[in-house]
């Protein structure tokens, strides 16, 4: 196969939108249809299902991006690291953070991989949850640091950086602000706020479930779309949240009280990035990133 066979096939598979896929590529959509077609032709079967519509792999194009994307990401990796040791590391890196435990991480990591790479910049900008994803997507940034889980085919979740207790943010005023501990029943006793609808899905099932693991339905609240407001909701006793150790360092209000988990999971940081878009930049950060992670934290 030639390479721009290969590149055809992947864009389309990742994409599912010839569109889409031809703007990609900067070739027009009769052109990745005329590829896609030979590729067939060869094959012998249909790659993908077309309608009007949509557009799916089939059972032997999903075989077919399942055998093939892991040798070209390998290729496409040894190529670019050749380039990369003949260029160095000029140009800039974009990281996003969600947070201000994770602003100030990155910020570090940023000093550190500026003094080991001299020619690097590296700009930083604060996201929500709800657009990490997109602004990944659409090129703005080029590695996240988020909580997880986020579990998009199309994105990498690097090692885990730290892992945190996880709390119960309620009002001074709820019930449950004087206890020492909660446990995940309990959260059929609360009404959880709700991420905005273009949030990860696997990150929304983690943090509002529908029912308790005993099958108690859960309540849920409003939509949010910053913790700021989370939080003024929260002080208003209109709602709970689910969050991670580090807010009740840096985000302490004499109006909601922060209350641990006896049993639940911790809350797990890492870079994402996109699959197809992993750069020797990105690696290079994420190294740096780990040989600076923080120690283990307990609930206080």
């Amino acid at each position: 196969m030639e390479r721009y066979e290969i590149e055809a096939f992947l864009t389309l598979a990742e994409e599912l939108h010839f569109g889409r896929a031809a703007e990609r590529l900067g070739v027009t959509t009769g052109r990745i249809s005329q590829i896609i077609r030979k590729l067939e032709r060869r094959v012998g079967a249909a790659l993908f299902d077309r309608t009007s519509r949509l557009v799916g792999l089939t059972t032997i194009g999903t075989q077919f991006h399942e055998d093939l994307r892991p040798g070209y990401e390998q290729v496409r990796h040894a190529l670019e690291r050749a380039i990369m040791a003949a260029r160095g590391f000029e140009g800039p890196l974009r990281v996003g953070f969600l947070g201000a435990a994770a602003g100030g991480f990155v910020l570090e990591v940023a000093r550190a991989y500026r003094a080991a790479h001299p020619a690097g910049e590296v700009f930083i900008h604060e996201l929500q949850i709800h657009n990490s994803l997109s602004d990944l997507r659409d090129h703005h940034t080029e590695m996240v640091l988020t909580p997880r889980p986020i579990q998009e085919s199309d994105m990498v979740e690097g090692p885990v950086l730290w892992a945190e207790p996880r709390y119960l943010a309620v009002s001074s005023r709820h019930p449950f602000a004087t206890r020492a501990q909660v446990t995940q029943e309990d959260l059929a006793r609360v009404r959880l706020l709700r991420f905005p609808e273009n949030a990860p899905v696997s990150f929304v099932e983690d943090r509002v479930p529908g029912h308790t693991a005993q099958g108690r339905p859960i309540a849920h609240g409003p939509r949010v779309s910053s913790f700021m407001e989370a939080l003024a909701l929260i002080g208003a006793n209109e709602g709970a949240f689910t969050v991670g150790g580090q807010v009740t360092r840096f985000y302490t209000r004499p109006d909601v009280a922060y209350i641990p988990f006896a049993d639940a999971p911790t809350v797990d940081w890492g870079f994402i990035w996109r699959a197809s878009h992993e750069t020797a930049r990105i690696r290079a950060f994420n190294d740096v990133a780990l040989t600076l992670r923080p120690a283990p934290t307990r609930p206080r």
